[in-house]
């Protein structure tokens, strides 16, 4: 019935603006690049043709999966995937760990590389950066430890996993009141109590996009592609004129995006934004099972069951992440991403709090001057853009198109970038905003398409 109501939607949505559904009419990603060529508001690619999309994998993901089994609560130690033979696997796994500074703190940041055996020519590195409370884990693997869409993706072009400073530790963690856990901000350590104060008190993006920036120069040469879903959709548009400029190439692609907190189409669905909406900067907000029972649960998770509620279904999934997930989410993080710059005078007065007398030297003046670029990105400049998006998504997407965030950003972009080709395409099928691990085979074959027509000249 969704599905119904939502191309019904769709129609007279598109009817209302003059111009009709694209539907791709038979198998294959070359379909979809075609059918791409098409300046349209958005696309839609079948159930049909969606079904038919992606490949198998050598070994069925079965190594990766006996490693992942093996490990407590699923954690598996991706320093281990080097050893796997990669004429068995489709590609070489490569674990890194860039250490690097930022207001004279040390910092981690990894990602696990994985270069094709048999790479398409042309293609670039696509750099996938997870959302909040998530970590490269979720971009390897389902719940169930089969194959993610990073395995699919790494038989066809290059891939790097990132995960931000913080979201990994090794083995994963045990402590499950999640406002308890300890960030992993060091890969070597866990940092003690009063640190760990201090640097969730100092999580700007910067920390993050600097830290992501070292890692795709120190890991990557030629041109990438920076893909950041949820909450890591900030980093691409942060980056866009950093020192990768020249690489990423004025070309933005987005899974679950949405656009850079400044825009209004970003402001309006989020509403304006209080103190009380946020916890103090120096804690971190747990994310419990409730909170994955509505719009990130739907019928394609790996371990839906109909015959149960919604929650109890979200209990058994994050309690199958539950070692390996971070669960938890830094306020400036969620303050800078909702584009909460309202507030910028009592963040930095909250900044400077926490930071008084501290030992580390730590400049809380510098820190309160990074705060919210997010506001900043740049929103002209790009030669290409395309999102890419699920139609259960219900944060993106919206069963009225007029209304759905990913359409009114590429919008909002069109205007600031007349005369470039911008393009929504959206998998018309049941899937959420974790359609990588509802669907990774089918929305691997999705995104190479849509990659394809975006390296296009």
């Amino acid at each position: 019935m969704h599905s119904f109501c939502f191309r019904v939607g769709t129609a007279l949505a598109l009817m209302a603006l003059g111009v009709h559904s694209v539907k791709a009419q038979g198998p294959g990603e070359e379909q979809i690049v075609r059918m791409l060529q098409q300046d349209q508001p958005y696309h839609a690619v079948s159930p049909e043709q969606f079904e038919q999309l992606g490949w198998d994998l050598p070994d069925g993901g079965s190594q990766v999966k006996a490693l992942a089994d093996a490990a407590p609560g699923g954690a598996l130690d991706p320093r281990k995937l080097e050893t796997l033979p990669a004429d068995q696997l489709g590609y070489q796994a490569k674990w890194h760990e860039v250490r690097y500074k930022v207001y004279g703190l040390d910092w981690d940041i990894p990602g696990l590389h994985l270069t094709p055996n048999h790479p398409l020519p042309g293609m670039p590195t696509l750099v996938i950066i997870h959302g909040g409370s998530a970590n490269w884990y979720e971009f390897f693997l389902d719940p169930l430890n089969r194959p993610g869409l990073g395995q699919y993706l790494a038989q066809k072009i290059p891939v790097l996993l990132v995960t931000i400073p913080g979201n990994y530790r090794h083995g994963g963690w045990t402590e499950t009141e999640y406002e308890n856990r300890i960030p992993g901000y060091l890969l070597d350590r866990d940092v003690p109590a009063e640190e760990r104060k201090i640097r969730n008190a100092v999580y700007t993006f910067r920390v993050v996009t600097d830290g992501v920036k070292r890692l795709v120069e120190t890991v990557t040469t030629g041109p990438v592609v920076l893909v950041g879903h949820s909450t890591g959709g900030e980093i691409q548009f942060i980056l866009k004129d950093s020192s990768l400029q020249d690489r990423m190439q004025g070309l933005s692609f987005g899974w679950g995006t949405g656009g850079p907190a400044a825009l209004s189409s970003m402001r309006e669905f989020r509403g304006v934004r209080s103190a009380d909406d946020y916890l103090d900067v120096w804690e971190i907000r747990p994310r419990p099972a409730e909170g994955y029972s509505r719009g990130y649960l739907g019928p394609l998770n790996p371990v839906w069951n109909s015959n149960e509620t919604r929650l109890a279904v979200a209990r058994r999934w994050m309690g199958l992440e539950e070692r390996r997930r971070p669960q938890f989410k830094q306020i400036l993080q969620s303050m800078e991403h909702s584009s909460a710059d309202n507030l910028r005078e009592h963040t930095a007065s909250q900044i400077r709090q926490a930071l008084q007398g501290n030992q580390f030297g730590v400049n809380p003046d510098e820190v309160a001057g990074d705060l919210f670029s997010t506001m900043r990105s740049a929103v002209t400049g790009y030669q290409k853009m395309i999102w890419t998006v699920a139609m259960l998504d219900d944060g993106h997407w919206d069963e009225d198109p007029s209304q759905a965030r990913e359409l009114r950003v590429a919008n909002e972009f069109r205007k600031n970038n007349p005369n470039i080709p911008i393009r929504v395409l959206v998998f018309d099928v049941p899937m959420t905003h974790y359609g990588h691990i509802e669907k990774p085979r089918q929305l691997a074959g999705g995104l190479l398409a849509a990659l394809k027509w975006l390296m296009q000249p």
